[in-house]
């Protein structure tokens, strides 16, 4: 007998064949019920495997539009942040072992990025700069989170990531504030972004304001040094000749050859002493020609001091004083007529 077309072909596949004999040994069946097909039974197996992919396929697009997929992708694909979290120190201990850490272990915890803005085919971090960095030396590719993000979004979670993870370390946090204010988003998003009250902000951007960001980059992150030091160091680098002391300071061997925090005592130490005497200062010494210092000359602009450091010449000086102060005499007389 041929199957109805109103017949519901689930209905068919539902029907076990064994069951046949029971409706033909039943009086109120009137007739045997339809067997079903192989090649039937076959295409409603299709039909649902087809059902279970396509439900599969739906949830893998939702997660990885909500971004919970991991990729790995080329770490050359990547563009870092239009604002940067942190003060590199390229090259430097921590970070050789940090690249050692995830050569032996792998990348533990993937990079958050989105699609770039205004480059098709590329991708802009939102946070895990060292990771992608890392990734890029050993030429391996680098495990991430790509999800659709807005400025703000991206800021928010940029910072958030950083401040969790307690990795920012005072004046970190005060250049970001400066940054992302600089960038013309709103106070309120600032504070947000680093979870900070108006007064910690507005001495944050204090604080980043009074500094020199080549200074600052010089000294590098510092973790060590928190608010109170920074603070004073800006107190003192507000004087211009301390200023200048603090760039001759910074461009000297021991300094560089020192980690971030000494870097920020070096500096501070020297400049909370006097300034050096002026000997060094070429234009302001008087010695012999073959070096030997006799004099300095203190000029304090409107009035100078004459400071003797060799005795003999403290003698020669005094016996030729009287002499020197009258053929200056004559000169001023001579200027007068």
């Amino acid at each position: 007998m041929s199957i109805s077309r109103r017949t519901n072909l689930a209905d068919l596949l539902k029907q076990d064949p064994s069951s046949d004999a029971q409706a033909g040994a039943d009086p109120s069946h009137g007739m045997r019920q339809p067997i079903v097909s192989g090649a039937l039974r076959a295409m409603g197996l299709q039909m649902e495997q087809m059902s279970a992919e396509a439900s599969v396929a739906r949830e893998l697009k939702s997660k990885i539009a909500a971004g919970d997929q991991i990729v790995s992708l080329d770490p050359a694909l990547f563009d870092p942040s239009f604002i940067s979290d942190r003060i590199a120190i390229e090259d430097g201990p921590e970070f050789e072992a940090f690249v050692a850490s995830i050569a032996e272990r792998g990348q533990q915890i993937p990079i958050l990025a989105r699609p770039h803005p205004s480059a098709p085919d590329r991708y802009q971090v939102a946070y895990g700069h060292r990771r992608l960095k890392a990734a890029a030396r050993l030429a391996i590719h680098v495990r991430a989170i790509i999800r659709p993000m807005t400025d703000v979004e991206l800021v928010i979670a940029q910072t958030k990531e950083n401040l969790d993870r307690q990795d920012l370390s005072y004046i970190e946090r005060a250049l970001l504030a400066r940054q992302i204010e600089d960038r013309n988003f709103e106070r309120a998003i600032v504070m947000s972004a680093l979870g900070v009250d108006k007064a910690d902000l507005s001495r944050l951007l204090s604080l980043a304001s009074a500094l020199p960001v080549e200074l600052v980059r010089a000294i590098g992150p510092a973790p060590k040094i928190g608010r109170p030091r920074w603070h004073q160091l800006a107190e003192l680098l507000k004087d211009a000749a301390i200023r200048k002391r603090a760039l001759k300071i910074v461009a000297g061997d021991e300094f560089a050859g020192s980690d971030t925090n000494e870097r920020f005592a070096i500096l501070f130490r020297s400049l909370r002493q006097p300034a050096p005497k002026q000997e060094n200062d070429k234009a302001n010494a008087v010695r012999t020609k073959s070096g030997k210092l006799l004099a300095r000359i203190d000029d304090g602009g409107r009035h100078a001091r004459l400071l003797i450091d060799s005795a003999e010449f403290k003698t020669f000086l005094l016996s030729r004083l009287p002499g020197l102060v009258s053929e200056f005499e004559q000169e001023e007389s001579a200027a007068a007529t």
